[in-house]
């Protein structure tokens, strides 16, 4: 994105450098009729401006998100930055179902720790 701040400081944004106009040129203000271009700033090569990328999110925050949830979408999920492969690899380690066509993950329950034994049968005698 390009963008040229008026001396009011009022800043407007253009898609294409060729449409930015140089500092110091009078342009059309929304405020003041017209206004003199104070600064501009973009890429003057005419490459794309683009924020960093953020960091791929982790299976172990995927599942922190989905805790107390038993259902979810995939558009939901790629809004908060995870990705297709990490819902794949979350449906291949067993943690979630995954219905692409749909658009539908469900949350697989945890794996039951070892089950404990209750009192009938630790005694099978009656004690």
């Amino acid at each position: 994105m390009f963008t040229a701040t008026l001396r009011c400081g009022t800043v407007l944004s253009y898609e294409a450098p060729h449409f930015r106009p140089d500092s110091g040129d009078l342009v059309p203000c929304r405020h003041h009729g017209y206004c003199a271009v104070h600064l501009t700033s973009g890429s003057a090569s005419g490459g794309a401006n683009c924020s960093p990328r953020r960091r791929p999110r982790t299976q172990s925050e995927l599942l922190e998100w989905l805790r107390g949830r038993s259902e979810t979408t995939v558009h939901v999920l790629r809004r908060h930055g995870f990705t297709l492969r990490m819902l794949a690899t979350a449906e291949r380690d067993g943690l979630v179902e995954l219905d692409l066509p749909a658009g539908r993950v469900a949350v697989r329950p945890a794996p039951q720790a070892a089950r404990t034994t209750t009192d009938d049968e630790h005694c099978s005698h009656r004690c």
